[in-house]
């Protein structure tokens, strides 16, 4: 697979992002869909993992914010109004960012980035931020975090939850790159990759959480039982 080139992940995966390509055709196995009354839902079950994954990110939230950190890397407390606001901050640049490269690539606003007639799934940018940054930013996490329960914390049961979280990902992902054709032939069309991997991505965010929430405490005078100095 060519760098930036979209056609076989396409060809056999069932990427939102593929629809943004003008000559974009259904994957080899697609899903038949689900008849409602007089609605039509292409992915019920992807919609309703969706649904799942978020009242779980809606309760873990909820859990979180009870708690508090400064350990490590960090340059503020957890809920604190600096962090929440550098955090939302960041996000609305990433939005706004792959929003655009999305668009450039789909109508070709400033016909830069819209691929050419000779390679219609032709897209660096839209490669590199849609699949390169995320792996590049879970690798980085991954490593940091690692870092800071080896040299800051007298515990090593958070790298378990890390250990979860990565492997959870990575299957999730090899579902759905991987064996996503497999699963709809042998489903009969009625089930992909999809939706195991937005479970199993889940997943790995509840492991984040247990990771986080096992290094973080709802007191700041209780560091003192936890930190080696």
């Amino acid at each position: 697979m060519k760098y930036g080139d979209f056609t076989s992940l396409c060809d056999r995966s069932p990427l939102p992002v593929c629809r943004v390509f003008k000559d974009y055709e259904l994957p080899s196995c697609s899903l038949h869909g689900y008849s409602a009354g007089s609605s039509f839902i292409v992915n019920l079950p992807d919609f309703v993992a969706s649904i799942i994954a978020f009242l779980v990110m809606m309760y873990l939230a909820f859990r979180a914010h009870r708690k508090i950190a400064a350990v490590g890397f960090q340059f503020m407390a957890d809920g604190s109004f600096a962090s929440i606001l550098t955090f939302v901050g960041v996000g609305i640049v990433i939005f706004i960012t792959m929003g655009f490269i999305a668009v450039d690539t789909a109508f070709g606003v400033s016909s830069g980035l819209q691929p050419k007639p000779s390679q219609p799934f032709l897209s660096y940018g839209l490669f590199t931020i849609y699949l390169v940054f995320p792996l590049v930013a879970i690798v980085i996490f991954m490593v940091m975090q690692t870092i800071i329960v080896v040299k800051f914390l007298a515990v090593r049961r958070p790298l378990l939850w890390l250990l979860c979280a990565f492997i959870c990902f990575a299957v999730a992902q090899a579902l759905m790159f991987g064996a996503s054709e497999k699963i709809c032939t042998g489903s009969n069309s009625k089930i992909d990759g999809a939706f195991f991997a937005t479970l199993l991505d889940t997943a790995a965010l509840v492991c984040v959480y247990g990771f986080w929430s096992t290094i973080t405490v709802d007191d700041s005078e209780e560091y003192d039982d936890v930190y080696k100095y």
